[in-house]
């Protein structure tokens, strides 16, 4: 060991000691906790250097830019809003079904369990909530949202956002705005009067400023009145940071945004997932000569610096993994699954069902042996567990009753990935197998990085690289190889991707589709013969974020049909199980229909037909058509995507453990042409006009006459509650109401009674009604309740256009009580002073 002296050693640690103590003294007023925000915001921007700032306004995928030199955290970001979609995590209902439980407070919890699981995964905000409303009924994103009816939208949408900020996690709220269909939505042309902008789609969102406090804003795809609304300076700036007073930042949706100047003078101060245009140096140029202004860059810099520390970023930021997969976020999982679910029919008292009496049931369909958690597109989660129908049932109650299962149908995008048996690697047929390439690229440009040969093709990477030559995100992959038909027939074959994929079949192009998206199935029938060779060829790519590609197929022939009628005859009751999933409704995408897909009406009418005795559930994110069957069925339940608890949900609400209390927050319509949307929708490639302006929803159907399937509102009960004693009081801009509610019924349930508001000698083109408040109480058999509620005059005003600002209008105003929008209890008419 090398010797070295006393005061050699004594000069080093001096030195040593210095340099360390000269480290520890470089400090600066943002890392003063005592100081306000305010300040600490001040003092980072006058560190940062016009680059680093410029640098801010772009992501890198999920989350923002750090500066290491500042010790600047990025803000982690993870998709939402039904859980986080960040590995595994709790599958929480869709937002239709937190919807129909009109319980603000059960949301409240959601977005407080959900919060915590976002620290978990050491994140810090979630792309969510969603308050688009719900303008068409096929809307692919309807399941996101909270409905039609923008008051509702509005109580949920806050006590998520409250509960999501409780935990020092930003809430996201989104997509701002009129983001309320999914075709055409990079480019489509929103064109919507202002009073119907004010009084339907943005209701929502400026509650969630005004109330929630919400920390961020995502604008929307699409054009608002000919202007993108990532640089629609109408709505990022007029609307939501002059008129509301906005504080937190606006991030782009992903891939949003379509130029460098519009977007940095308009209003948006963060470019998602990367910063393509925001980070240009032409705006490095253009601040540095003075032609863009070096407050606009402060101020987006700001409001991203603010959230941060109003979260806590900077002051030892505290991640707890035990939130994750614990005992109260599964009871909370199914506690709002359940409350979600909505009784639509129950004839003859069929429901619930009693195991004394039923000795055996069929339980058919597609949906009835998996779990429908969700739709498709970023909202996507990868639960802990999930529970199909089916085998809640045969845990529940298998044991009493004698429990057949035939799916009756297969759905697309159920069909399973081809087994490696079927791929080959050359046209003999010898050798297993299909050939790779991995390019490190999106276009499959230039040479592969990697060629392998894989036995199929089944990949669900996420977040994980296909290779370790080939990154997680930027890649693109070519298959090349035979597959083998084991019988002769139509086939067909599907291709589930996130993003775009082509498939060819000897050459042929078959499927195209190359863009960006989340996951989603693309069909196609193909006929082929028994024993013969197919050339086949998938090309794919990944831009950001999930990276999923499948390929699978239907085969010919099974008759799936003549095995659930079978079960049918020979069974005391038949629960089958229908409706869609997250191939059919999914971000990027509307549903080209509202009828069942895949010949499910067919199969109700055919079991019908051996068995009279048929509880239809119907699991969907967004209403189906029911005019073919409804009538001959006994019972109907709508369940919605509840998440991974929705097996055990629908089964105790089957069998008497719950009593349904559900209320649909969207109209059922008996047809597509009676909805608002009807007549402008497609109607024009790349515009989409609003001509049904404030009508939308219920508001339509009562203007227009129009008798729907089931109304806004509605939701039966295993037993039934009597309304009396309406008393009103007017104290001021206030009314306060009370009503008594009673259970006259033999079981303990819970009811929602809806405040209407109907200005009754209007001079104004008005609704004829308008929510404008609930309450849910639950009683046990004989059991009664004073409800209160509280209507503020604001409540009641409309905007005028002319005057660019809310009016009241001084006439008399009928206060309607209802257990849906048509079935009103009680009324009273008032005049406010």
């Amino acid at each position: 060991m090398k010797k070295y002296s006393f005061g050699f050693l004594f000069t080093l640690i001096f030195l040593s000691n210095l340099f360390s103590c000269i480290y520890a003294q470089e400090s600066y007023p943002y890392q003063d906790k005592n100081l306000s925000i305010d300040k600490r915001v001040e003092n980072l921007l006058q560190l940062l250097t016009i680059e680093e700032k410029i640098s801010m306004l772009g992501g890198t995928g999920f989350a923002t830019v750090p500066i290491e030199r500042l010790n600047i955290p990025p803000l982690n970001m993870t998709d939402g809003p039904l859980g986080v979609r960040w590995d595994e995590s709790t599958a929480f209902p869709s937002c239709i079904s937190m919807a129909s439980t009109w319980e603000p407070g059960l949301i409240y919890k959601i977005g407080k369990a959900i919060g915590q699981e976002v620290k978990a995964k050491e994140r810090h905000v979630i792309l969510g909530p969603c308050v688009n409303i719900a303008r068409i009924p096929q809307g692919g994103r309807n399941f996101e949202s909270y409905g039609e009816d923008p008051w509702l939208t509005s109580r949920m949408g806050v006590e998520y956002i409250k509960g999501v900020q409780s935990e020092n996690v930003v809430a996201t709220v989104k997509h701002f705005a009129c983001n309320n269909q999914e075709h055409q939505r990079d480019f489509v042309n929103t064109l919507v009067d202002k009073r119907a902008l004010y009084e339907i789609y943005l209701p929502a969102f400026k509650a969630a400023v005004k109330e929630a406090d919400v920390y961020s804003v995502m604008s929307a795809y699409n054009k608002i009145n000919d202007y993108y609304a990532s640089e629609n300076s109408v709505l990022l700036i007029d609307i939501l940071k002059n008129e509301w007073g906005f504080k937190g930042f606006v991030m782009s949706d992903w891939g949003a945004v379509h130029s460098s100047l519009p977007t940095f003078n308009n209003g948006l101060d963060l470019e998602m997932p990367t910063g393509k245009y925001m980070n240009s140096n032409s705006l490095l140029s253009k601040i540095e000569d003075g032609e863009l202004q070096l407050s606009k860059l402060n101020d987006k810099v700001a409001r991203i610096l603010t959230v941060m520390f109003k979260i806590g970023l900077f002051d030892n930021y505290q991640y707890d993994k035990t939130k994750l997969n614990n005992d109260e976020h599964k009871k909370l999982a199914y506690e709002s699954a359940v409350k979600g679910i909505v009784l639509l029919k129950n004839k003859s008292g069929i429901l619930p069902i009693i195991t004394d009496k039923v000795r055996s049931i069929a339980v058919i369909g597609p949906n009835a042996d998996c779990s429908r958690i969700g739709g498709g597109g970023s909202s996507q989660l990868t639960p802990f567990y999930s529970v199909s129908p089916l085998k809640a049932l045969q845990e529940k109650i298998g044991k009493d009753v004698e429990i057949s299962y035939a799916p009756g149908v297969i759905m697309d995008g159920d069909a399973p990935t081809i087994d490696e048996k079927y791929f080959f690697t050359d046209e003999n047929g010898e050798n297993n197998g299909i050939k790779v390439s991995y390019f490190d690229n999106v276009s499959l440009s230039g040479e592969p990085k990697v060629v392998l040969t894989e036995k199929s093709i089944n990949h669900v990477w996420n977040g994980n690289k296909p290779n370790e030559n080939i990154p997680q995100d930027i890649f693109s992959a070519r298959w090349e190889g035979y597959l083998k038909a084991p019988k002769t027939g139509k086939y067909i074959l599907n291709v589930a991707s996130d993003d775009g994929v082509r498939f060819y079949v000897n050459d042929k192009l078959l499927i195209d589709d190359w863009k960006d998206h989340g996951e989603m199935t693309n069909f196609v029938d193909f006929e082929m013969e028994q024993n013969k060779l197919y050339k086949i060829t998938l090309e794919y790519y990944e831009n950001v974020g999930d990276a999923i590609v499948k390929l699978g197929w239907q085969l010919p022939g099974n008759d799936l049909l003549s095995q659930a009628l079978d079960v049918a005859k020979s069974s005391d009751l038949v629960v089958l199980f229908v409706g869609t999933s997250k191939h059919f409704e999914s971000e990027g995408k509307d549903r080209e229909s509202l009828a069942l897909p895949n010949n499910q009406d067919e199969l109700i009418e055919a079991v019908q037909k051996v068995n009279k005795n048929l509880v239809v559930v119907v699991t969907s994110g967004s209403p189906v058509l029911m005019d073919k069957w409804i009538d001959k069925s006994t019972a109907v339940l709508q369940t919605w995507f509840a998440g991974q608890e929705i097996g055990n949900a629908i089964a105790d609400v089957l069998i008497g453990n719950f009593n349904p209390s559900g209320k649909l927050p969207i109209t059922y319509p008996n047809k597509w042409e009676d909805c608002s949307a009807f007549s402008s929708y497609l109607k024009e490639d790349g515009i989409t006009s609003y001509t049904d302006g404030i009508y939308v929803g219920y508001r339509y159907f009562e203007k227009n006459n129009i008798k729907p399937l089931f109304p806004f509102g509605f939701g039966l009960s295993y037993t039934t509650f009597q309304y009396s004693d309406l008393n009103v009081i007017q104290t001021g801009k206030d009314v306060k109401i009370t009503y008594k509610i009673k259970n006259i019924g033999e079981v303990k349930g819970a009811e929602v009674s809806q405040l209407y508001v109907q200005a009754v000698d209007s001079k104004i083109d008005r609704a004829n009604k308008e929510l404008k408040g609930f309450n849910k109480v639950y009683l046990n058999p004989k059991e009664e309740a004073v409800i209160e509620l509280t209507l503020n005059a604001d409540a009641l005003k409309y905007f005028d256009v002319e005057a660019n600002d809310w009016k009241f209008e001084k006439c008399k105003y009928n206060l309607l009580i209802g257990s849906s929008s048509v079935n009103i209890k009680l009324n009273k008419e008032i005049e406010f002073k």
